[in-house]
């Protein structure tokens, strides 16, 4: 049986092994060949674009990867991002840099959901931020929920306005972003208020967005303008439904907030 012919200092040996228990023969003597052209070519991103899109008709293995990193991913998902980590082997970081952009620029839309869930995996120092950034304004709720949702890459890596731009997009995407990576570490006081004026955006056009804004929110963070309008914001959407309510709950506990309140969310 054909092993991976590949450094551990590029594809772990924990992975290489998962791949070669689960792949196939023929799956294994394409990988080789495949990581040996990017390793070897002069030419990376246009053999790697080439490899990539002959992905999901090459490899009809299930394959699951006790890396916790891949624990969501297909079988096309993880070895388009394990080609990605070859090809990227040995490049400066404007080079990186320059080869994430071409290929997401590239991509097909399930090339660029691969690329935005193995962000952290292959571009830990954040080379292609500004790529990324501009990911996030995309119109495809599939490629904005690869980046938004179980994803730590933007909470490690973007700036404050492009995070919260991230999280107000996702509240009005719908998405809850009670799953978005490492939410509590980047709470700051404009998003605060951005996501409590939002709440009060959608009530005033008699919408609901999701009840995971309220993690988003830090009650000495609102505004003079904001602050009056907590007490009635919170009994107003408490009202709605059980998934506000029970997050509301959450909200009050967690915030210490003064039996006034209390009173009035619970009449």
């Amino acid at each position: 049986m054909t092993k991976l012919n590949i450094s551990n200092a590029i594809i772990a040996d924990a992975i290489q092994q998962d791949l070669f228990n689960q792949l196939n023969k023929v799956e294994l003597v394409w990988l080789n060949d495949a990581i040996k052209l990017l390793i070897d070519t002069e030419d990376k991103i246009n053999n790697l674009l080439d490899l990539s899109v002959v992905v999901k008709r090459t490899f009809t293995s299930s394959v699951y990867l006790n890396d916790t990193h891949f624990s969501a991913y297909s079988t096309s998902e993880i070895i388009r991002v394990l080609l990605i980590k070859v090809a990227l082997n040995g490049l400066s970081s404007p080079e990186q840099a320059q080869l994430l952009k071409q290929y997401y620029r590239s991509a097909d839309e399930l090339e660029k959901i691969a690329w935005l869930k193995g962000l952290s995996y292959f571009d830990e120092f954040g080379v292609a931020v500004n790529t990324a950034m501009s990911a996030s304004r995309c119109n495809s709720i599939n490629e904005f929920s690869a980046l938004a949702i179980n994803n730590d890459y933007a909470a490690k890596h973007f700036p404050e306005l492009n995070f919260n731009q991230l999280v107000l997009k996702s509240l009005f995407s719908g998405l809850d972003i009670g799953c978005m990576s490492n939410l509590p570490s980047r709470l700051n006081v404009k998003l605060t208020n951005m996501c409590f004026s939002f709440a009060v955006e959608q009530a005033l056009a008699f919408r609901i967005p999701p009840a995971s804004i309220w993690l988003a929110v830090i009650p000495e963070d609102l505004d003079d303008e904001n602050t009056p309008l907590l007490s009635k914001y919170l009994t107003y959407f408490f009202q709605q439904d059980d998934q506000h309510k029970k997050q509301i709950m959450w909200f009050v506990e967690h915030h210490q907030l003064t039996n006034k309140i209390i009173r009035q969310i619970n009449n």
